[in-house]
């Protein structure tokens, strides 16, 4: 991995490795704790993907001139911008990668937990119909 990418790539496992703790049991979130966070990571991707959308916007490339050299630094600082690698805007998007990841270890402990409910819920009704309540 990049040497700029290490603190991503750290957290991007860290959470890789939480989400299979809680897969195999071995962590527990409350419910109410989990769709909390669940809630705040949701809204920091919306905020994320708002940064995401400006980064088209932070250079006018007709800003630097005429001159092969200004269209050149123009097109560095694009690249810097909004590029494929390295770029302001591919940050944004591992950035978002790493907050999906995380929800999908607090989304683990109130979605099942809601099936398990529903579930449940189907069955006791299902009993219930079978008495003829």
């Amino acid at each position: 991995m990049a040497s700029g990418n290490g603190n991503l790539f750290e957290s991007m496992q860290y959470w890789r490795d939480l989400s299979e703790r809680a897969e195999a049991g071995l962590m527990e979130i409350p419910a109410g704790v989990a769709s909390r966070c669940d809630q705040v990571c949701a809204d920091y991707i919306d905020h994320l993907a708002g940064m995401l959308g400006k980064t088209k916007f932070l250079v006018d490339l007709n800003a630097y001139g005429t001159l092969p050299s200004a269209r050149l630094l123009g097109a560095k600082f694009k690249r810097l911008a909004d590029g494929e690698e390295g770029s302001a805007a591919s940050v944004i998007r591992q950035h978002i990668e790493v907050i999906e990841l995380m929800r999908s270890v607090f989304r683990r402990y109130f979605v099942d937990t809601e099936a398990v409910d529903q579930s449940v819920g189907a069955r006791i009704g299902g009993i219930g119909a079978a008495l003829g309540e």
